[in-house]
């Protein structure tokens, strides 16, 4: 009896020692394979994959940023004449709305102050200009308006379509005076002989609250003129060639 149970012990001891060796073998091979799995991952993927890309949100802030438009702005010592510089409102000097705004961004850009008389004779060359090259003294667009003033005097000015107010402001919060086409009338200027012009263009310089203000050389009060903004935007119309359809003629402005 006590041999039998010589033989069982030794047989359990055999069990135990038998199945220890599997389980630390298991053991073995489960940390390698997390061993295999946890490597670093430089070494599987190349390091450059994972450099980090720029935050989008960073991208949007300074794209933000340089949309930022200062609550008010005025280009200083701009000048000022009429159209008509010395109250002759013929038929030449009616229709000098477009050389008289760039006569004004010339004469600004160049520094020089200007006078009646000078304003004057500007007009009438650049008529004489228009003449000899177009065949005629005319309504001008914006296109033709920034062809004019790069044959004329040299001025690299470029028309946009399609603008907004926001478009003039930042324009202008650069320095960079505005030539604006308008359905005159709409407008509703005191100051112009009545009722108004159909087709005037006039020159933006500044802005502050609600107002746009320019210099209109359709009066001779045009000086620092302010416009409501809504009533200036509404009015904007580029010219396309006939009186009863000015109000459809597209938005748009002339940059220096």
């Amino acid at each position: 009896m006590k041999i039998k149970k010589f033989y069982i012990l030794i047989l359990v001891l055999i069990i135990v020692l038998v199945g220890g060796f599997f389980i630390n073998q298991k053991f073995s091979n489960n940390e390698k394979e997390t061993n295999t799995l946890s490597s670093p991952v430089s070494s599987i993927i190349p390091s450059q994959t994972f450099l980090p890309s720029p935050s989008p949100e960073v991208t949007e802030d300074a794209d933000s940023q340089s949309q930022e438009i200062p609550s008010s702005y005025l280009i200083k010592n701009f000048p000022f004449q009429s159209q008509a510089p010395f109250g002759d409102w013929d038929k030449l000097h009616d229709e000098a709305c477009e050389e008289a705004a760039v006569i004004l961004v010339q004469y600004w850009q160049k520094g020089k102050s200007l006078s009646a008389e000078t304003m004057d004779d500007q007009i009438l060359k650049m008529v004489d200009w228009e003449i000899k090259n177009w065949g005629e003294h005319k309504d001008l667009t914006v296109k033709e308006t920034a062809e004019m003033a790069k044959e004329f005097y040299g001025l690299s000015m470029t028309p946009k379509y399609g603008i907004t107010i926001d478009d003039i402001k930042k324009q202008i919060a650069q320095d960079n005076p505005v030539i604006i086409p308008t359905a005159g009338r709409l407008l509703g200027n005191p100051y112009f002989r009545q009722p108004g012009p159909v087709y005037h263009m006039l020159v933006a310089i500044g802005y502050e609250g609600n107002n746009i203000i320019v210099q209109d050389i359709g009066t001779r009060r045009g000086d620092h003129y302010k416009y409501n903004k809504e009533v200036l935007y509404n009015a904007i119309h580029d010219w396309n060639g006939t009186e009863e359809s000015i109000n459809n003629g597209r938005k748009a402005m002339l940059v220096f």
